[in-house]
């Protein structure tokens, strides 16, 4: 569990990197050795759109982020309060997957080619995550309570989910080749450290 408190921090600092990054873009040249610009293409990305989307994208990450950083205590002193509090977990871990995953669903229409890849790429993340929680969590509810062996597949479970959900910790990063994202990530609120 520590790891994603750990991981709050990667993604503060992956987000000021991008925001730096976009700070210390090199002065435009001159107007006068500049050509006219071009009238805007029909397929340019809209910046206000992209900004929401990105807020949204981050939005879903943070919340992520936030609600793993609640997760509650594993411990007992008897197998079956142990078994309870690692339901309890699965429980908890497979609710933020879930509404991570509705917030990553509910996003628009990607603006630009990357974030339709971002997008994709987090979801398969955050949904495979979310279906072994729930399997793990599943399959310790239906055994004995006394099943000690089910109490290590959960905790295999719950490790496997966490693997695949800390993978996509870093929304900056699945931005960063994208000029249009890129700038978007440092405007929209939601994507700040």
């Amino acid at each position: 569990m520590c790891a994603a408190k750990k991981a709050s921090a990667v993604v503060a600092a992956a987000i000021g990197f991008a925001l730096a990054l976009t700070g210390c873009a090199p002065d435009p040249a001159p107007q006068a050795m500049q050509p006219a610009p071009a009238a805007p293409s029909s397929s340019a990305a809209d910046p206000a759109a992209t900004v929401a989307w990105m807020n949204g994208f981050c939005g879903a990450v943070k919340d992520f982020i936030d609600g793993n950083n609640k997760m509650p205590a594993a411990g007992g002193e008897t197998v079956e309060a142990i078994t309870k509090s690692t339901s309890d977990q699965l429980g908890h871990y497979a609710s933020i997957l879930g509404k991570t995953v509705d917030g990553l669903n509910a996003l628009p229409a990607a603006p630009v080619p990357a974030a339709d890849a971002a997008k994709t790429d987090f979801l398969g993340k955050y949904t495979a995550a979310h279906d072994k929680v729930a399997k793990a969590k599943a399959d310790l509810d239906a055994a004995k309570r006394s099943d000690t062996a089910a109490q290590g597949r959960a905790v295999d479970g719950l490790m496997a989910a966490q693997k695949d959900a800390h993978g996509a910790l870093d929304p900056v990063k699945a931005v960063l080749d994208s000029p249009e994202l890129t700038k978007a990530a440092a405007t929209a609120e939601r994507c700040r450290p």
